[in-house]
């Protein structure tokens, strides 16, 4: 029996495609909901625990910790739940207090890096357990820490769901561990290297997927556990329009991305070490991004804040906009402190909101009420504020700089673009004049297109209803 202060029961209605979705994965022990952003995947696993309430004491949710709180409102919204019902992990959770609630809130992040976190929810998860993956991509990497520790942990619990708008974002290897967690049995692989081979042409590290054989086959494997909607089908929403403006380099941005380029030549050249030429690739695109984004790179000496086109750039096309809430996301901190005097400076009567990873979530919450409520311009990482939240208030978002990761790009694009949004969106990207900006446009692209690949072939596949309703008779 759920432990809750009362049976608790929905006090929202679905959508159809809620519905949909309900239908198919309540058959199920296990499921992935890969529906789009803004599309309501939240609600949805609600439901599907709601129809277990009698069959499990407990939901154990996992998710990014800047999302804790936002899971912890939309059961509250959702639900007749109370306050008391739902634990969120926190600093002083042990494995010796655990409240017996029903619902209990992990930050995935924390479960990688905590032995305490780990310790407790080994403690907490159970036969009992409905065990829920939020924003699964951050479990794609089969060696990571927190996907072997979670994957461990997810063979105890009876009931299991993955949710994410983006299961790849790099390629059909992101599949394995996201299945993986689900139930070995999907794709029939007893470990990554069954997987790689049985699958994918690997070059001789043996670690990226250049080509994917038998695409289908994967896709056919997995579709009998997965639930997915793109918000073409399901929701009337207003239009999206794209516009990439370039900027110059500065003189002194100039000097430093050759100097950047400079000390990796003299890594290979001078004191060359095969072994460590994957972390000296590393520091030359993290150089060259920082340089880019006018940061001053890791290595170097002088001020942090470059001399920045970008910055001027910016501030010319907010003049243009006339909306009262508008977005901007950058990289860096020191990106996000730039933009903010030069806000109050060109318009002191303007607020201006932060959102990054050194708040609080308290003082997140409170600068994005504060933001939703006056207006103004919010300032917001993409990797702390482009996952969950909904920021239909503003139809003009800004990319300051954009980066490798696609899930980042696409999760903050739909934070605005989303169930209650009435207007156009207007996206503007600010691209330098460099190799290296065009290298990240050019992959992001590709990446897009994985993903649009993998859509299409588990859409024709779910094309013929009376298959797929055979198939989710199936149980793992």
């Amino acid at each position: 029996m759920f432990c809750s202060s009362s049976d608790w029961e929905l006090t929202t209605e679905p959508y159809a495609h809620q519905r949909a979705a309900v239908e198919k994965l309540s058959r199920l022990n296990v499921g992935a909901l890969f529906m789009d952003m803004g599309t309501g995947k939240t609600r949805t696993a609600i439901e599907l625990v709601w129809l277990r309430r009698k069959l499990i004491s407990k939901c154990v949710w996992c998710c990014p910790v800047s999302l804790k709180e936002t899971v912890k409102r939309e059961i509250l919204r959702h639900t007749s739940c109370r306050d008391e019902d739902i634990h969120v992990f926190g600093s002083k959770t042990r494995e010796t207090n655990i409240p017996r609630v029903g619902w209990h809130i992990v930050g995935l992040e924390s479960l990688g890096r905590s032995a305490r976190v780990f310790s407790a929810l080994g403690r907490l998860i159970d036969g009992g357990t409905f065990l829920i993956v939020d924003e699964s991509s951050y479990i794609k990497g089969h060696k990571a820490k927190r996907t072997r520790r979670l994957t461990r942990l997810g063979v105890r619990a009876p009931y299991r769901l993955i949710l994410t708008g983006t299961p790849i974002t790099q390629g059909i290897e992101d599949l394995y561990a996201q299945m993986e967690f689900l139930s070995p049995r999907i794709l029939g692989c007893p470990s990554w290297h069954s997987f790689r081979n049985m699958y994918a042409a690997l070059p001789n590290d043996g670690e990226r997927v250049e080509r994917t054989e038998n695409f289908s086959e994967v896709c056919r494997n997995i579709v009998p556990y997965v639930y997915q909607i793109s918000k073409e089908e399901c929701l009337s929403l207003p239009p999206k329009t794209y516009r990439r403006v370039i900027c110059k380099f500065s003189e002194e941005q100039t000097r430093l991305y050759q100097a950047v380029k400079s000390r990796f030549l003299e890594e290979m050249y001078g004191t060359y070490d095969p072994a460590g030429m994957g972390m000296a690739i590393y520091r030359l695109f993290s150089g060259l991004h920082s340089v880019s984004c006018g940061v001053l790179p890791a290595g170097f000496s002088g001020k942090k804040r470059l001399k920045n086109m970008r910055v001027e750039q910016l501030i010319e096309l907010f003049r243009k906009v006339r909306t009262s809430h508008i977005i901007t996301w950058v990289n860096y901190r020191e990106s996000l402190a730039a933009l903010g005097e030069a806000l109050h400076a060109a318009f002191p009567e303007m607020p201006v909101c932060r959102i990054f990873g050194g708040l609080s979530p308290a003082v997140r919450t409170a600068q994005l009420d504060l933001w939703r409520k006056g207006g103004g311009v919010l300032l917001a990482t993409q990797g702390t504020g482009g996952y969950g939240l909904t920021l239909t208030e503003a139809d003009h978002v800004f990319f300051f700089s954009e980066n490798w990761k696609y899930a980042l790009r696409i999760q903050a694009e739909d934070r605005c673009h989303r169930i209650g949004q009435k207007r156009s969106v207007h996206y503007v990207t600010l691209q330098c004049e460099c190799n290296l900006d065009e290298r990240i446009r050019s992959a992001l692209s590709r990446k897009a297109d994985a993903l649009e690949e993998l859509k299409r072939e588990i859409r024709r596949l779910n094309g013929d209803y009376g298959t797929i309703r055979k198939l989710v008779e199936q149980t793992v």
